[in-house]
This record gives C-alpha cells, sequence and structure tokens, in this order.
C-alpha cells in the first residue's frame, strides 16, 4: 500500500504593496502649532497619504496638507471638505405628548 505524502496546506496571501520609492508626508497636529512645525507622518503612496489624513481627521486632528514628489496634493481646507467625517445629523425632537394614567 502506498503511503501519501502530507503536504502543508498553502495560505492565501495578498500581493505585497510595491515600494517605488514615492514618498508622500501628510503634516498633521493635534491642535495648530505657534511654531508652524507640524508633525510629519510618511508613506510610500498616494492612497496609503489619503487613508492615513481621514483616519486622522476622524479623531479629531489637524491635517495641514498631503504632499507628494511633484508637490502639495491636498491643503488643510480640501483635505477637510474631502476627507473629514461628514456633519452629524441634528436629531429630531420629539414633542413632549400628555400622558394620561
Amino acid at each position: 500500500m502506498a503511503m501519501m505524502q502530507y503536504r502543508p496546506r498553502t495560505t492565501f496571501r495578498a500581493a505585497p504593496e510595491y515600494d517605488t520609492g514615492e514618498r508622500w508626508t501628510i503634516r498633521w497636529e493635534t491642535r495648530r502649532p505657534d511654531t508652524g512645525r507640524w508633525n510629519e507622518a510618511v508613506t510610500n503612496s498616494r492612497e496609503a497619504a489619503v487613508e492615513r489624513a481621514r483616519h486622522l481627521l476622524k479623531l479629531g486632528f489637524i491635517v495641514h496638507d498631503i504632499a507628494g514628489p511633484a508637490g502639495v496634493y491636498m491643503n488643510e481646507s480640501d483635505a477637510a471638505q474631502q476627507l473629514g467625517p461628514a456633519p452629524a445629523v441634528p436629531k429630531q425632537r420629539v414633542a413632549d405628548e400628555p400622558t394620561s394614567y
């Protein structure tokens, strides 16, 4: 009787994100700095930079700009308008109805 050899299962792996050498910078801060000096987050793609900026805005931080190899891609007002969380919808107030007991 022939014995079957055990083959380990291969797991699916997503294709790696290739590094093209581009660097995208997100300048952000928790509040507007007096010195004009901003924190920086660096990513290797425009999509990653936009996603990081969206996350920072969702957390309530200020995103000053997103810049890539060709310069500023999105300034503060554009980032807040396009990537920021949607404004909260005011809740409708239910009129007090008289209760009868």
